[in-house]
């Protein structure tokens, strides 16, 4: 509202000055209250006098109009005896007009209420990083404040202010005396710096929630998928979609409330929609489709598969109802703009919301053939979707389709993938292309092929007793084959021993037997179900077919996982003989497969070494769901001993997996020749205690970690991480003998 003011004259020295503010007064008059415009008029007026020159006026002249609208009255005064008293006043003035400018984000990230709270934060970070140096007099401004600004927008709109401070306190403890480090830290262009901010960003973090999604996945659809987090905060993923490929679910790092639907929930909804796809949708060819067609396909595609899962699962269509856009029919002006996006968004919404208010003739004929379709169908298909979405466009296409101006607003559904796993593309599978595939593949070394991406982990700093998040990466995948009957020989030239330990194995065994009732077959009659199944006969009911009653052995409630240390220092000779530990460890470990295999118990095999903390390898060597056979001893038979031993993190990624399995005892095994290190960690007190901090995480979800160290000088620092659960074995040629009866000491 335009407002009656008595004109003030400006009181400027500079021409450029009153230049600039000629040009903005009339919209600066209409904009500001009286109070808010002496405000503004004295803000100008000051910076011009302050001896700085005129840059600073004419960035207040062209900013503070629009903080002031924003923040109110009194916002104005504030934020310029702040300019002065905290920034014009201190080694920091050459960067007064950044931090005017930086106001362009702030009020785009702040409520009218929190000017306070963003003046304090930075007063906080200019009075943390801005130092002097001991014996000069003399003050240096600070190294990270332009830095910081300059990512003032990503700062606000994705953390609270709780979490900012935690995120400027990290970079300060690490960074405070290293300028050059500090400002790369509060520019987000380093890792560490990206690790921390993600951890303190706002919503439901999905690490938080990772095991419970697990367990959720596993107890609705008895799926067991590895899940891959995405960020798009860094990696420009704006149009980066949830995915599901090769046993491994690709979705969002961090989650928030949406349309009144938790983060939890927003999990469940995406990874079930997912799952959906992966039972129900068959691939089918795409190449002679275009983009448009498969659109409107997958958009049936979708409905399809959540029909298909409402039907076991009927409360999953709420969530995803209430996380789909809802568009009015008009927000897109089809003669000016591409319509497809909204009329997929429409048609999305139609499908599965039988309340919505569209009254389009084709959205409302559409809607009903999928119905019609899905209750009279009895096996519907992804074909049946195809010509679904082939039919819609056909009937309604539109010249301005293929207008270069697309609409976007709302139209995507945050919950729903990519539809990868719905097409097939002939010509990406031509001989040319797999040629080329298997000429890159037989160049590259085998550790430069990751499977999936890496998982982070946080590691134990021991000086400022905190976690560093997201420090380590680790990378896993199957351990690479040779001959099995590598370890075939291995078994037989421990022939005696096995037959030792066989007998100690049949004492171990069960011995109590469990009876099982209501079988159709089995070893002897059960009377009373029979003699019920006879009356319910008699009296023209149907009989219960499962009369008999069997037996079997009680099975030990324990999982093991046995963590072999992979690193350089297996190679060397042991003293006496003319074998390496490495030829001693595949022995020992074979003896101790087979062992497991007779008893029955839950066990996996892995193995670990690293690269500094970029790159820590994890090696699937038997998983828990694989017998001892021919597969699992080609891994053996292959290991190598490389690099170094981060072992936190491989003890954290076996934790993991352990922490998975459904036992009364979970005994973690960890098979090692030396004290952790890695060289990128001069200090091995770090990992030392770093390993000692990934052992108690263990202790504390109810997992047992055992050590056993070939390592004679084991003692000057093994306790200090295990405490009193480990054992030392002097002579490693005894290994293969002692490892066997160890695990069954321990799982006696």
């Amino acid at each position: 509202m335009t407002k009656s003011l008595q004109p003030r004259q400006l009181h400027c020295a500079f021409d450029s000055v009153h230049t600039e503010f000629n040009k903005q007064i009339e919209t600066v008059r209409q904009r500001l209250s009286p109070a808010l415009l002496d405000e503004y008029y004295d803000g100008v007026e000051f910076f011009a006098k302050i001896g700085q020159g005129p840059s600073i006026s004419i960035t207040f002249i062209s900013m503070m109009y629009w903080v002031g609208e924003h923040f109110g009255e009194g916002s104005i005064k504030k934020i310029t005896d702040f300019s002065y008293q905290t920034i014009a006043r201190s080694p920091n003035k050459d960067f007064l007009v950044d931090f005017l400018l930086s106001f362009m984000e702030v009020i785009n990230h702040t409520k009218a209420d929190e000017l306070d709270e963003y003046l304090a934060f930075i007063d906080y970070h200019l009075a943390k990083t801005t130092y002097s140096v001991h014996g000069i007099h003399v003050t240096h401004s600070s190294p990270s404040f332009k830095a910081l600004l300059s990512k003032i927008g990503m700062i606000l709109g994705r953390l609270d202010y709780k979490g900012a401070y935690a995120w400027v306190d990290y970079g300060l403890r690490y960074f405070k005396r290293q300028p050059d480090q500090q400002e790369a830290f509060f520019s987000l262009s380093t890792s560490d710096s990206r690790a921390v901010f993600q951890r303190q960003r706002k919503g439901l973090l999905f690490i938080d929630v990772e095991r419970q999604l697990y367990l959720l996945q596993k107890s609705l659809w008895g799926k067991d998928y590895v899940y891959a987090p995405y960020s798009s905060d860094f990696e420009r993923l704006q149009f980066f979609r949830p995915y599901i490929e090769d046993g491994t679910i690709r979705l969002p790092d961090v989650y928030s409330e949406l349309n009144g639907v938790p983060p939890l929930r927003r999990y469940l909804a995406l990874i079930s929609h997912l799952i959906a796809h992966q039972q129900f949708t068959k691939a089918v060819i795409a190449d002679n489709l275009s983009p448009h067609q498969r659109l409107f396909a997958e958009v049936f595609e979708d409905a399809r598969v959540e029909y298909l899962s409402a039907k076991r699962y009927p409360g999953l269509v709420d969530i995803w109802r209430n996380l789909m856009p809802e568009l009015d029919e008009f927000d897109c002006d089809e003669t000016k703009q591409s319509g497809v996006k909204h009329r997929a968004a429409l048609l999305s919404r139609a499908l599965i919301d039988d309340s919505h208010s569209y009254s389009n003739a084709d959205i409302l004929d559409y809607a009903a053939r999928f119905k019609a379709l899905m209750t009279n169908k009895k096996n519907t298909s992804t074909e049946d979707s195809l010509a679904l979405g082939i039919s819609f466009l056909a009937k309604t296409k539109k010249a301005s389709d293929s207008l270069a101006d697309l609409y976007f607003d709302n139209t995507e559904a945050s919950y729903r993938d990519d539809n990868r796993m719905m097409w097939r593309f002939i010509e990406r599978e031509d001989e040319g292309e797999k040629l080329f595939i298997a000429e890159l593949y037989n160049d590259m070394e085998p550790v430069a092929v990751e499977a999936i991406p890496p998982r982070y982990y946080d590691e134990w700093d021991c000086f400022h007793k905190s976690y560093k998040p997201d420090w380590v990466s680790v990378y896993e995948r199957l351990h690479s084959h040779s001959d099995p009957s590598k370890i075939d020989e291995l078994l037989e030239r421990h022939s005696n021993l096995v037959k030792q330990l066989k007998r100690v194995l049949d004492l171990l065994k069960p011995q109590n037997k469990k009876r099982l009732r209501y079988q159709e077959e089995g070893a002897e009659l059960d009377l009373d179900i029979a003699l019920r199944s006879v009356i319910d006969f008699k009296n023209g009911s149907q009989p219960d077919t499962r009369i008999n009653t069997d037996f079997e052995h009680d099975s030990r409630s324990v999982s093991v996982l046995l963590l072999l240390d992979l690193s350089e220092s297996l190679n060397d000779i042991v003293p006496g003989t003319n074998r390496s530990i490495l030829e001693l460890l595949q022995e020992a470990v074979s003896l101790l497969g087979w062992a497991v295999e007779q008893l029955g118990d839950n066990f996996a095999i892995a193995g670990f070494n690293s690269d500094t903390r970029e790159r820590v390898m994890y090696y699937h060597i038997k998983g828990y769901g694989e017998h001892w056979d021919d597969t699992v001893k080609s891994r053996l038979a292959d290991l190598k001993a490389e690099y170094s031993t981060r072992m936190g993190a491989a003890i954290r990624h076996g934790a993991h997996y352990l922490d998975l399995q459904q036992s009364d005892k979970k005994l973690m095994l960890i098979l090692t020749d030396g004290e952790p290190s890695d060289i990128d960690v001069p200090n091995s007190k770090v990992l030392i205690k770093d390993t000692h901090k990934a052992v108690q995480e263990c202790q504390q979800k109810g997992m047992y970690p055992y050590c056993i160290s070939l390592d004679n000088k084991a003692d000057g620092y093994i306790s200090d991480i295990f405490g009193s659960h480990y054992s030392v074995i002097d002579r490693i040629e005894s290994l293969p003998k002692e490892l066997p009866k160890l695990f069954m000491s321990l799982t006696k």
